[in-house]
């Protein structure tokens, strides 16, 4: 009887992630700087035979380097939320089929916030293993200083009938 209760209603959970990044040389062709990355997993335990849906997500991503920034030098910082199936896109280049939230901040040395509210549900459906990958990046960073990246959010969600079970 839970379960069902549970599928019929909408729910929420908030959360907060953060992480310190300087990043490696990045010698990809057209850019500078330092790039890195850091990633977690949210898993959701839905009832047996549902899936999950992301239907909202609320929140901001903070950004600030750690220490004193020399003048005219910068880094962006990404915060990305995406299901586990494949990345990338078979119907379109350059795209992520498997995202449903991309919020890009900059920094030359202040702290940045990016405040967001969006509706996900067109691509909110997480794969059979529950799990909402939660990432954060800083890329073109020639600031020389580990970038705080701090995404705080509330996720608005539900658990729907698996109508693919097995796949």
């Amino acid at each position: 009887m839970i379960g069902i209760l549970l599928a019929a209603s909408v729910l929420s959970a908030a959360t907060n992630f953060s992480a310190d990044i300087l990043g490696e040389p990045d010698t990809r062709p057209d850019t500078w700087g330092r790039a890195g990355v850091a990633e977690w997993k949210m898993r959701f335990n839905p009832p047996a035979g549902y899936r999950v849906r992301i239907l909202r997500v609320y929140g901001d991503f903070l950004v600030w380097p750690k220490g004193k920034v020399e003048p005219g030098k910068f880094a962006g910082a990404l915060f990305g939320l995406m299901t586990t199936a494949r990345e990338g896109s078979s119907r379109v280049w350059p795209a992520a089929d498997n995202t449903m939230l991309y919020v890009q901040v900059a920094t030359g040395g202040q702290p940045s916030r990016a405040a967001f509210d969006h509706d996900v549900s067109a691509g909110g459906l997480l794969e059979a293993d529950h799990q909402l990958v939660v990432r954060v990046a800083v890329w073109l960073n020639d600031t020389e200083r580990e970038i705080h990246c701090e995404p705080t959010f509330v996720v608005v969600y539900k658990f729907e009938e698996d109508r693919c079970p097995g796949q």
